[in-house]
Parts: C-alpha cells; structure tokens; sequence
C-alpha cells in the first residue's frame, strides 16, 4: 500500500489536503515579490547617483566672458549663491546632487528650491583635467577662484 506524506491546511473553515509536492510556499512568494520590488526600484533610478556636494565644486567660480563680469557663483554644502551684480546675491537651498559620468567628465545636477518653493535644477559639466566647469545651456567656462590658504 503506498503511504503519502499528506498536510492539512484550515482556511475559512474548510480542510484543504497537500501533498507532499502540493504545499503553498510562502517564503518563496514573499521573495519572488521583493525581487520583483527591486527590479522596478533599480529601472526608475537609471544610472544616476544621488550624492552631496562634492568637494571639488565647494567655492566661488566666475567666468571671465564679458556679459558676466559682476557675476559669480557661489556653491557650498548647503547652497547655491548667485551673483547677480551690484553686489547683490541670491541664495538657494541645495535639495539634492545627482552626477553621472560621460566621456570622461561629470555632469551634475543640484536641485535646489527658491523663495516661492519651486524646484529648479543647475546643470554644471565639471572637468577634471581643467577644473573647470561648463553651465549646460553655456558655452562659458567658469573656473574656481583661488583663495589665499594662509588667511
């Protein structure tokens, strides 16, 4: 006489019989549903990295174009700062960083919000070589001022 290996399960009030290869996995449903979490999380995020402002970038950079001569941009850890000339500034709170690699340069994104709350974005091209950065929508070059490192 042939023995199987039979399981009882009560659901609503009802007896349901597995078999020995017929028992729900429940472990292996919860993990199949996380793998599948994972993968449209990894799909939105792309190749972008969210990052803090990165050191290099942290100073005051001007352009020696003409048209922004009394002009100069001013990035900390915690905010942008433009130059608007006659001495007058904005100042902008950075929300987030995000950077990705393309031939051989970064391109960063600083998310900021204004006074009224409304999300913008800087789009600075930053080139390790030169230590220069390019606006995305200019063809300025904007280098770092140097500071005098014994005050």
């Amino acid at each position: 006489m042939l023995k199987l290996n039979m399981k009882y399960l009560k659901l609503s009030g009802e007896i349901y019989q597995f078999g020995k290869y017929h028992r729900p996995n429940k472990i292996g449903i919860e993990l199949c549903a996380l793998y599948m979490i994972l993968i449209i999380f990894s799909t939105f995020t792309g190749c972008e990295k969210n990052i803090s402002v990165p050191q290099h970038l942290i100073g005051e950079w001007k352009t020696s174009s003409p048209e922004y001569v009394d002009r100069y941009l001013k990035i900390t850890e915690h905010a942008l700062i433009f130059g608007i000339g006659d001495g007058e500034e904005i100042s902008q709170n950075i929300e987030g960083v995000n950077v990705k690699e393309e031939n051989g340069e970064a391109i960063y994104a600083i998310h900021y919000k204004d006074k009224e709350e409304e999300k913008w974005s800087l789009v600075l091209i930053y080139s390790p070589s030169s230590g220069a950065i390019k606006l995305k929508n200019g063809n300025d070059i904007w280098e770092k001022v140097k500071t005098d490192s014994s005050t």
